[in-house]
């Protein structure tokens, strides 16, 4: 097999590899791999010219792809679950106390055990500061703690 085969194989491998993976490193390899093979094919007789050529346009592709791909791995976080629930307002239900460590609070449509480091009467908004467990720590509500708080 002429050595141009071998670097069109190895090509194909790479994207194979890149296609199982989506890590976008491999497509790169790939693309030095096919550039190495027409070095190959073009200058037969001459055994470190496809090599050079490979490491020259894999790394020139790395340098300027990764820009391009990290651009399209970027993912938007958006809070989901109980992470949600942070910064947001909620109605005390049930007084929340933390000497005897009761509490119920209303978050959207979701009820939730709550704490605090303070006495809060029900019928009043508190803040969600976080969540531990199946428990939302709160405080009275404010605008400004929401907001600090992630809301």
């Amino acid at each position: 097999m002429d050595t141009y085969g071998i670097w069109i194989i190895a090509g194909v491998v790479a994207l194979i590899i890149e296609l199982l993976s989506v890590s976008f490193f491999m497509l790169w390899v790939a693309g030095g791999c096919f550039v190495a093979a027409i070095v190959a094919a073009v200058l037969p007789g001459v055994m470190w010219a496809p090599w050079a050529a490979f490491a020259v346009a894999t790394g020139l592709l790395l340098y300027l792809g990764r820009p391009l791909a990290a651009r399209f791995q970027q993912n938007k976080l958006v809070p989901s679950n109980v992470d949600a629930v942070v910064g947001r307002e909620g109605l005390v239900l049930e007084t929340v106390d933390p000497v005897q460590n009761t509490g119920l609070v209303r978050v959207g449509s979701e009820e939730w055990r709550a704490r605090s480091d303070e006495t809060i009467e029900a019928g009043q908004k508190v803040c969600v500061l976080g969540v531990e467990g199946t428990t939302l720590v709160v405080t009275e509500w404010a605008p400004e703690r929401a907001y600090q708080a992630g809301g």
